[in-house]
């Protein structure tokens, strides 16, 4: 029973974000400032998408970074993603996908590079492709998502640990804030029983 039940889960698709999510691009994006301008950045420090470093903001620094291949391909893996990937993969069909406007090729050696063969797609709102499950860590992505009637996993970043985020996330049952990757294995595991 438990097997026919993970095999027609299999034709469910888990979309995953990669950016904040998979990748650490805000530690890379500080440790860049850091180098380059001096400036102690730290990730706890970005709480806004455009968040000002001072000599330069999070978004022009994206703007400046992402076309590097070699940006692309040395961030690291979040810590934990990697197992959960692992296990969620065995459960559902798992996609990629980024709003970046550049890089792709990178992009997807570096998702080749750290987990194997998997589809990378590259649109401007996620809320458009075709999916049952969303992790994200974007609100508006996962509010648009929601909106359209996708179960979303929010996960917990500086950028969207707000009261703002709080309110959207008790209002709209179809996203689920989270701490971490096993909460929504452990959601997958109850819904299973």
């Amino acid at each position: 029973m438990q097997e026919r039940e993970n095999m027609r889960d299999k034709a469910k698709i888990f979309l995953i974000d990669i950016d904040g999510v998979a990748c650490e691009h805000a530690k890379a994006i500080c440790e860049w400032v850091s180098d380059e301008y001096g400036i102690m950045s730290k990730v706890e420090d970005v709480t806004t998408w455009d968040h000002d470093f001072g000599q330069i903001s999070f978004c022009d620094a994206v703007e400046k970074l992402y076309p590097n291949k070699n940006f692309i391909l040395n961030m690291e893996v979040t810590l934990g993603f990697g197992e959960f990937l692992n296990h969620i993969s065995k459960m559902m069909n798992v996609k990629f996908a980024s709003a970046r406007k550049c890089s792709h090729r990178a992009t997807r050696l570096w998702i080749k590079k750290n987990f194997g063969e998997y589809e990378t797609i590259f649109v401007r709102s996620k809320a458009n492709v075709e999916f049952k499950y969303l992790l994200e860590d974007n609100l508006d992505e996962a509010q648009a998502s929601a909106d359209r009637g996708k179960t979303c996993f929010l996960i917990r970043r500086p950028w969207n640990d707000n009261p703002f985020t709080m309110k959207v996330v008790r209002k709209v049952r179809q996203i689920y804030f989270v701490e971490s990757f096993a909460e929504i294995i452990d959601f997958f595991n109850d819904v299973l029983k």
